[in-house]
C-alpha cells in the first residue's frame, strides 16, 4: 500500500507564517517599548518614526509598516493599557463584597507603574474619541458569570458601572495630575457606588438577593 503523500510545501508555509507572526509580535513590542521610553521623558509631540526606529533598533520602514502615523502608536498603547485594566479584574472574585475596591487597587497599580506614558496615552485616546472601551468585551464575558451567581439582576450593569466609574477617575488623574494617594482615594470613592447600586438592582422588580 502506497504511503500517503506529505505536502512539504504546506509545512514550509506554516513555518513561514509562524516566523512572520513571531517577527510581527517582536517588532510591535519593540516599538511600544520605544514609545514608552520616549514618553517617560518627553511628550507625544516628540514621537516620530525616526525616533522610535532609533530607540527600538528597527528601521523607519518597519515602524511605518505597523503604524502609519504616531497617533496609531498612541492608540495602540492606550488599547494595551485598557486590556491591562480589564484583565486586572480576572484574578479577583467578583462575588466578593470588596471586589470593587480590590479592582480599584489593581487599576491604580497598573496606571502608576508607568505614569508619564500612561497619562499621555489616556488623554490622547480620550481626545480622539477612543475612550477606554476598546477591550472591555472579552473580560466582561469572564466577570459577568461570577457576578450573576451573586446578583443575577445587575451583573452586566455592575461590570459596566465599574468600568465607567473608573474611566472618569482615570481621565481626571491623567488631566489634572492627582497625587498617587488622591488617585487611589478617588478610585475607592467611586468603587463604593458599585455594591450600593447592585443592591438596588437586586431589590428591584425581578431582582435576586445581593
Amino acid at each position: 500500500m502506497a504511503e500517503p503523500e506529505v505536502d512539504v510545501a504546506d509545512g514550509r508555509g506554516v513555518a513561514r507564517r509562524e516566523r512572520a507572526a513571531v517577527q510581527r509580535s517582536e517588532a510591535i513590542a519593540a516599538i511600544h517599548e520605544a514609545a514608552r521610553v520616549v514618553l517617560r521623558e518627553h511628550t507625544v509631540f516628540d514621537l516620530s518614526a525616526a525616533v522610535l526606529a532609533k530607540v527600538a533598533g528597527r528601521t523607519r520602514q518597519v515602524v511605518h509598516h505597523y503604524y502609519p502615523s504616531m497617533r496609531h502608536v498612541v492608540f495602540a498603547l492606550a488599547d494595551e493599557l485598557t486590556v491591562a485594566f480589564q484583565e486586572a479584574g480576572l484574578g479577583l472574585d467578583p462575588a466578593a463584597p470588596d471586589w470593587p475596591h480590590l479592582f480599584a487597587d489593581q487599576v491604580a497599580d497598573i496606571a502608576l507603574a508607568d505614569p508619564g506614558p500612561n497619562r499621555q496615552v489616556l488623554l490622547v485616546s480620550a481626545s480622539q474619541g477612543r475612550g477606554l472601551a476598546a477591550a472591555t468585551a472579552g473580560t466582561s464575558r469572564e466577570i459577568i458569570p461570577a457576578l450573576e451567581r451573586r446578583n443575577p439582576a445587575g451583573a452586566d450593569r455592575a461590570t459596566w458601572l465599574t468600568v465607567t466609574l473608573f474611566r472618569g477617575v482615570l481621565f481626571t488623574w491623567a488631566a489634572e495630575g492627582l497625587s498617587d494617594d488622591e488617585f487611589r482615594r478617588a478610585l475607592h470613592d467611586v468603587a463604593d457606588v458599585v455594591p450600593t447600586q447592585r443592591r438596588i438592582w437586586a431589590e428591584g422588580p425581578g431582582g435576586g438577593v445581593a
